[in-house]
């Protein structure tokens, strides 16, 4: 029996019980990678790799030279 076989079985309760887990489990992997990204540009930036452009033609031209 597959995860979607045993989830349809379950009571509505039951059903609505996974989906707030999921909702929730969702979110706290959202957060994780928020917090990964800030990390990685922590370091992108220590290490002078990080590039900041003060306006959407600075930034546009720099992806069209790339």
């Amino acid at each position: 029996m597959d995860i979607v076989e045993k989830v349809t079985a379950l009571s509505l309760e039951e059903m609505q019980e996974v989906e707030n887990i999921l909702r929730q489990s969702s979110i706290e992997a959202k957060r994780h990678q928020v917090l990964q990204n800030k990390i990685e540009s922590k370091t992108l930036h220590k290490e002078g790799k990080l590039k900041f452009f003060d306006s959407p033609t600075n930034l546009f031209n720099a992806l069209n030279e790339e």
